[in-house]
């Protein structure tokens, strides 16, 4: 008989199984970032840019892995494909929400551009740091490793708004 997978479980499968696009994202969002001025910054194009930007390299990334699959194949891609595609894709939004959330409540008055521009960096790195520690904690169940990939992966997206610093 089958084991039967725990809430628990299915949540750390599903944890599991975004990683890959939600540091795909996090990064494109941390690299969107990077290109925006705080001068005269207008956080709700800001918030559109960010959450078009991920959209189109989610979509970007499974349409090409749908003609990957369909040139490796010699097949034409079916309905299963395609889901299948846009399944491993679409993690790659989660990265969006909490940036875009921190620009439209900064385009709202919450707070000052500036501040939305900090809180946006700062939910990517986050999103970078939990998923280190996490890939370091799943890997050895340990608690050093789990800081050191923090660090690694998180230090990703510090480096990214280092370079902004530079850049701006």
């Amino acid at each position: 008989m089958p084991a039967v997978a725990t809430s628990r479980e299915t949540e750390r499968l599903s944890i599991d199984e975004a990683a890959f696009g939600v540091i795909y994202g996090a990064i494109t969002v941390m690299g969107v970032l990077v290109a925006t001025g705080a001068d005269g910054l207008n956080p709700l194009v800001t918030a559109g840019v960010l959450f078009t930007t991920v959209l189109a390299v989610a979509l970007a990334k499974a349409y090409a892995d749908v003609a990957s699959s369909a040139l490796r194949s010699g097949r034409n891609a079916d309905r299963g494909l395609i889901a299948k595609s846009w399944a491993h894709s679409r993690t790659t939004l989660i990265a969006a929400n909490g940036p875009t959330l921190a620009m439209l409540l900064g385009a709202a008055g919450f707070y000052s551009t500036h501040v939305a521009l900090i809180l946006a960096q700062l939910c990517a790195i986050g999103l970078l740091f939990f998923y280190g520690a996490r890939i370091g904690l799943r890997l050895t169940g340990r608690i050093v490793p789990a800081m050191l990939g923090a660090a690694f992966t998180g230090g990703i997206g510090l480096a990214l708004g280092l370079l902004k610093n530079v850049l701006h």
